[in-house]
């Protein structure tokens, strides 16, 4: 692969402010800041260093914190032509003991990143991903076992189509998938499955798709708005560019409503401190409380849209035989995963979001969250932030937990 497809590869790849429109104010000097402890590093993936990883099954399973799967380059960085390995293992980690240190408890049926997870009260449901070589339609639910340090597996209903890169949530019994790469290609795609049925026969439906562009890595989150009815909220995620068209990221944040079967746009993320607008692709978003969520980590906006539109800006050079224009863009190209991680900025910037009021509140920035393909959960008024990467091709295994 050349070093030009790979950057593209690595912006793809990225396995959770001012006024909004609805009259939110940014009230980061008004809000108590997060207090963040570290939990243990995340053990190495079948005896490799202590790395972590980027794009794994997360979540919490009665007191016990379990991350399964994920990839990372564990011989050497990408920059230097590192292989970007997969791995099947669980890892858990016991949430309730003060000492506790990983256990392994198992491992999945494949090796495999990219997918999505979000817990239930049955247990973690995992789904979809990808490998080395390709896409999965395989669903399960992953959970403690009581008797025994593994992790139980049971199937669920595959999806209908192959699925990587896309987004997971829960409420009222029913697990919603949105966006990604379906059957290989960026996608608008919606589906729900029904937990309570507890059945492996049941399917997943299709629901409407949403609107506007397609959403690769975007982040999914579902709260109640009021009279118990709830929304699903989609932000974050891109389409990519081709030859001819330019990548779209768009910065809105829709809302779907199971009641009336209907998308819409509820707000726009809210632009970045120096007037940039803000994406949450590869980022993460956790239900709070009864009424709020939050966003944060992801890829920056700028240097995204430039890394994944650069292989068009090459062809418009080499069109226009602009020589200058063409050696600057390869320049670019050679050097984007050789910056240091502070040149990236990945978002650092935790954001909630009232969805009663329709009002961002700025929860100030933090080094713990400023990662892309993470895993992250909100478990007992704590935000636990798992792994994902501080740069393109770089991860690393912190685990950190704020406190609120």
């Amino acid at each position: 692969m050349n070093k030009i497809h790979y950057i593209v590869c690595v912006a793809l790849g990225l396995a959770l402010w001012s006024a909004c429109r609805h009259g939110g104010t940014d009230k980061k000097e008004e809000t108590e800041m997060i207090q963040w402890n570290r939990l243990p590093d995340l053990p190495g993936m079948e005896g490799t260093a202590s790395l972590g990883v980027s794009a794994p099954f997360t979540g919490v399973t009665g007191n016990r914190l379990i991350v399964a799967g994920g990839c990372n380059f564990p011989d050497k960085p990408v920059a230097e032509g590192g292989t970007k390995r997969y791995y099947a293992e669980i890892w858990t980690l016991d949430l309730s003991a003060d000492s506790a240190q990983w256990t392994n408890a198992g491992v999945l049926p494949r090796a495999v990143a990219y997918g999505a997870s979000i817990g239930t009260p049955y247990g973690i449901v995992c789904a979809g991903g990808n490998d080395s070589a390709s896409s999965f339609t395989d669903v399960f639910l992953l959970s403690a076992n009581d008797t025994s340090e593994a992790c139980t597996i049971r199937p669920l209903p595959s999806l209908p189509v192959t699925m990587d890169n896309f987004a997971a949530t829960y409420m009222d019994g029913k697990v919603y998938v949105a966006g990604g790469n379906a059957n290989g290609t960026p996608s608008h795609a919606f589906y729900c499955l029904d937990l309570s049925m507890r059945t492996d026969s049941g399917r997943w439906e299709k629901l409407p798709d949403f609107p506007g562009a397609a959403r690769v890595q975007p982040v999914l989150v579902a709260q109640r708005c009021g009279n118990e009815e709830y929304r699903l909220y989609l932000a974050g995620g891109f389409q990519p560019g081709t030859t001819e068209t330019p990548p779209q990221i768009p910065d809105e944040l829709l809302a779907f409503s199971p009641r009336t079967g209907t998308w819409e746009t509820e707000t726009v993320l809210p632009p970045l401190s120096d007037g940039n607008p803000r994406t949450l692709t590869g980022g993460c978003a956790v239900a709070c409380g009864d009424s709020a969520m939050l966003f944060f980590g992801g890829v920056n906006y700028t240097r995204f849209f430039d890394a994944v539109d650069r292989p068009r800006q090459m062809v418009l050079a080499r069109a226009a035989n602009d020589t200058r224009r063409l050696e600057a863009l390869q320049s670019e190209a050679a050097d984007y995963l050789r910056h240091p991680v502070d040149w990236y900025r990945f978002n650092d910037e935790v954001l909630h979001y009232d969805v009663r009021s329709r009002t961002w509140t700025n929860r100030g920035a933090y080094e713990a969250v400023a990662r892309a393909g993470a895993g992250a959960l909100f478990h007992n008024r704590r935000l636990i932030v798992v792994n994902g990467e501080i740069k393109p091709g770089i991860r690393t295994p912190r685990v950190n937990i704020g406190m609120f």
